[in-house]
C-alpha cells in the first residue's frame, strides 16, 4: 500500500461495474493517449477505435491471467491486466489504466511493478507489451526494464455495404466457398492469385514467409518455429501482434497463396461477433501483395466487409503496408512493442560483497 497509488489487490467480480465505467473515463479524458495499452487513443478525426470500444467485456480472455486493481479510500483508480500465453512462460499486459489525476502516473507505476512482482511467484519468461508511441508510456515502461523492440500501425477499413443482412452462418458459408479446405480456390476475377487454406503442413512455407518478412534481430526476439505456425488455421495467436491478444474471435482461419515454389502471402482473419473484424498479414517482396489482400477480403465475406477490419502492420514490412494502403486501409496509430526478458535478467551475475 503507498498513499498515492492506494491498496493494490486482485481485482474481484463485484468490481465489474466500477472497472468498466474505469475504462470508460480513461478513454474519453484529454490525454487518455497517455494511458491507452494495446491499441491507439482515440483520434480527433473519425474512425475513433479504442480499447473500450473494442473489449466490450472487462472479463479476461484467455486463462488463467492476472488482474490487479488499484483502490483508494474505496474507489478504483486503476487497474491492470496479464494473460498467459498458450505454450509458453509468457504473459502478455493488456491493460493499464488509471484514473485521471495528478497521481495517475504514479497509479500507473506501482500496479505495473505489481505485476512484476507477481509475475516472480509464477517462473515467468517474458513480458509483452504494446503501448501508444507516446514519451510517458516510453519512459513509465522503461522504468521497469521494458525494452523497445519494434512499432506496428494500427490500420482500419471502414465498413461497406453488404448484400443483405449480417449473418455469421451465412459469413462462414462463404468463407468456406471461397476457400477451399487443402486446395487452391480461384475466385471469380481469373486475374486475381489463388487462395490456399492454411494447415499444420503448410507449417514451415508460413514460417519461411515469417523469416523473410522480419529483420533477424527480432526473429531472434520473438524465437518461433515452424511448429508454432501450425496452429494459424485456428487459433490467432501466431504470428504476433498487439491486437490478437485483445479481441474476441468468434472463428479464425488463414489461408496463403503461392509465390514462385514459395508462400507470396499469408492471412489470418480473425471473426470478432462484435466490432471490427482482425486481419494479420504478410507479403514476400516481389509478390503482388495488393492483389492477394483483394482475393483475401472477397473470401472474408459480407460479413467482415459490413462490420470493418482491422489489420495491424509492423513498420519495417513496407511490402504490406504498400499493399493494405492499395485496397484501402488507412492508418489510425501506431503503437509500440515492448518487451521484458525475466530470464535474463536473473541470469546476469549479481554483485555481492566479498566475504
Amino acid at each position: 500500500m503507498t498513499r498515492t497509488a492506494g491498496a493494490i489487490r486482485p481485482a474481484r467480480l463485484s468490481d465489474r461495474q466500477a472497472l468498466t465505467d474505469l475504462s470508460r473515463r480513461v478513454h474519453a479524458s484529454a490525454d487518455s493517449y497517455r494511458r491507452s495499452l494495446g491499441v491507439p487513443a482515440p483520434l480527433a478525426i473519425r474512425p475513433r477505435i479504442s480499447l473500450s470500444t473494442l473489449i466490450p467485456s472487462w472479463l479476461p480472455l484467455r486463462v488463467p491471467s492476472v488482474h490487479l486493481v488499484a483502490d483508494a479510500d474505496g474507489e478504483l483508480v486503476g487497474s491492470c491486466r496479464a494473460i498467459e500465453e498458450p505454450r509458453r512462460d509468457d504473459w502478455v499486459i493488456t491493460e493499464l489504466d488509471a484514473a485521471d489525476g495528478p497521481m495517475a502516473a504514479e497509479v500507473r507505476y506501482a500496479l505495473l511493478q505489481a505485476l512484476v512482482e507477481e509475475a516472480s511467484q509464477h517462473a515467468v519468461g517474458r513480458f509483452h507489451a504494446a503501448c501508444s508511441d507516446v514519451r510517458d508510456n516510453l519512459e513509465l515502461f522503461g522504468q521497469l526494464d521494458f525494452m523497445a523492440y519494434a512499432q506496428e500501425e494500427i490500420l482500419y477499413r471502414p465498413p461497406e455495404p453488404t448484400r443483405g443482412p449480417r449473418s455469421w452462418m451465412r459469413s462462414l458459408l462463404a468463407r468456406e466457398g471461397a476457400v477451399l479446405s487443402g486446395a487452391a480456390a480461384q475466385p471469380e476475377d481469373g486475374g486475381s492469385p489463388a487462395l490456399q487454406s492454411a494447415g499444420a503442413p503448410d507449417a514451415w512455407h508460413l514460417f519461411d514467409l515469417w523469416a523473410h518478412a522480419t529483420p533477424p534481430a527480432i526473429a531472434r526476439l520473438e524465437a518461433y518455429s515452424a511448429v508454432d505456425w501450425e496452429g494459424v488455421g485456428h487459433e490467432g495467436i501466431v504470428p504476433r501482434s498487439s491486437l490478437n491478444p485483445l479481441l474476441h474471435f468468434s472463428a479464425v482461419d488463414a489461408s496463403f497463396m503461392h509465390h514462385e515454389q514459395r508462400a507470396g502471402g499469408f492471412a489470418q482473419h480473425g471473426a470478432c461477433r462484435e466490432g471490427p473484424h482482425y486481419l494479420r498479414f504478410l507479403v514476400r517482396d516481389g509478390s503482388d501483395g495488393a492483389a492477394f489482400l483483394r482475393s483475401v477480403l472477397r473470401a472474408m465475406g459480407d460479413e467482415a466487409a459490413g462490420a470493418g477490419v482491422l489489420s495491424p502492420v509492423r513498420t519495417y514490412e513496407s511490402a504490406g503496408l504498400r499493399a493494405a494502403g492499395a485496397v484501402g486501409f488507412e492508418p489510425i496509430g501506431r503503437v509500440t512493442l515492448l518487451v521484458r526478458d525475466v530470464r535474463a535478467a536473473i541470469r546476469q551475475p549479481a554483485m555481492v560483497p566479498v566475504i
